[in-house]
């Protein structure tokens, strides 16, 4: 989900689609540029009929007749520079090149995203991780930094042993507080990078 996500919104990953798609249409318009050539014409006459000639079944020595009719031609005309014919292949190959070079950007990028997503998401996990160790060991701390008080006031231990006891306590406070920001930072660079709430996802693991 967070690499789908990731890849979707992806300024470089849009960028190498958009590529690509251009690349494909270049190919296809190519393919599709000898139609842009071909012309459609027509013409209609009326007048003698010269069609006679050669005519085997008219009377001899009247081959031409003047009768009137109509005429109506319609063809298709091609005018193709020979330049275009021999060039047209080379020109399909390199666009087809251009669209293969834009693929493999697409997944070069794609792919550099996922692993950004695995690092970042790894990340997180273990700044979780390390975030509930060292809340854990905050709380150890409190209760034996509590009990050492209690004691030196009874005098049942020194004010080195209960100096010892504070200094970890406290120590154990700055690493927790550290974690929370470390962990803060993952979790918001993580959402950044990937376009998705991770508020759900917390919940879940």
């Amino acid at each position: 989900m967070l690499i789908d996500s990731a890849i979707k919104y992806s300024p470089e990953a849009r960028k190498s689609r958009s590529m690509e798609t251009r690349a494909d249409l270049n190919l296809k318009m190519n393919k599709k540029a000898i139609f842009d050539i071909v012309s459609l014409h027509s013409s209609y006459g009326y007048g003698t009929n010269y069609s006679a000639v050669n005519n085997q079944s008219a009377v001899v020595g009247n081959n031409l007749t003047t009768s009137q009719s109509a005429f109506y031609n319609l063809g298709v005309g091609v005018q193709l520079p020979l330049s275009m014919l021999v060039n047209r292949k080379n020109v399909t190959r390199i666009q087809k090149t251009m669209l293969d070079v834009a693929v493999a950007e697409k997944d070069n990028s794609e792919l550099q995203i996922k692993q950004d997503v695995i690092t970042l998401y790894q990340e997180f996990k273990l700044e979780q991780k390390l975030l509930v160790i060292s809340s854990k060991n905050k709380q150890s701390a409190e209760v034996n930094n509590t009990i050492a008080q209690k004691d030196f006031l009874n005098a049942q231990i020194s004010i080195d042993q209960v100096s010892a006891v504070a200094e970890k306590y406290n120590k154990s406070v700055v690493d927790f507080e550290t974690n929370i920001i470390k962990f803060q930072t993952s979790l918001m660079q993580l959402q950044a990078y990937t376009h998705t709430d991770l508020s759900l996802l917390i919940r879940k693991l």
